[in-house]
């Protein structure tokens, strides 16, 4: 059976860094949820096979002041849910594994996985 994309991408993840732990933020399980595939319910089941090795990071306080002022300062529009997944990881001081680099890029003080063809780098956006 073939796995999802996003699923195998996190298994080379995985791979190459086997020593990490990996969390992921409650804000990101409301946008899977958004996604279509959750009505199918193997896909669902699939999803959270996926997601229960990692650690579920809650929205806290300190996380909401944080994407409240990265969402204030940017200089691009920003959702909620992208400051609030961005402010979490900062305020872990954590870096971020997206496949859509552009919304996060201009914020000051996010690390940023990058995937290339060998794997992943970890770079660092702006600094404050």
């Amino acid at each position: 059976m073939r796995r999802p994309a996003d699923e195998s991408i996190l298994l080379k993840l995985f791979e190459q860094y086997p020593s990490e732990t990996f969390a992921l933020s409650v804000i990101s399980v409301q946008e899977l949820y958004e996604g279509f595939s959750t009505k199918n319910e193997k896909k669902e089941s699939q999803m959270l096979s996926t997601i229960s090795t990692l650690v579920i990071v809650p929205y806290t306080v300190d996380i909401a002041t944080r994407a409240g002022k990265i969402a204030r300062d940017s200089e691009a529009l920003i959702d909620l849910a992208d400051a609030a997944i961005a402010a979490t990881c900062i305020q872990n001081d954590v870096p971020l594994y997206t496949l859509n680099t552009k919304h996060f890029r201009t914020i000051v003080g996010l690390q940023i996985f990058q995937r290339n063809r060998s794997g992943f780098d970890k770079t660092v956006s702006l600094r404050a």
